[in-house]
């Protein structure tokens, strides 16, 4: 576990992961194939951090971009 190489752009794809990860888990999203779901998260991580190379998370909140993200990749309403 803590054999992963750290750096900030692998921390920042982790981080993306897992958080379109919990939002799907804590939204009930299974499609009925784990493997796909999973294959499918770790694709729209590098998706989220693609379309956000050059965001200020200063700026920006991240929880809400994160988000609207995933909600919109399970086309679930956030409310």
């Amino acid at each position: 576990m803590y054999d992963l190489i750290y750096t900030v752009e692998g921390n920042k794809l982790l981080e993306a992961l897992a958080d379109i990860a919990y939002l799907a888990g804590q939204k009930g999203f299974f499609s009925g194939d784990s493997r796909e779901d999973i294959a499918a998260f770790i694709s729209w991580a590098k998706e989220f951090e693609t379309m956000h190379d050059e965001t200020n998370w200063d700026e920006v909140d991240y929880h809400d971009a994160i988000e609207a993200f995933t909600f919109n990749k399970l086309r679930i309403d956030a409310h």
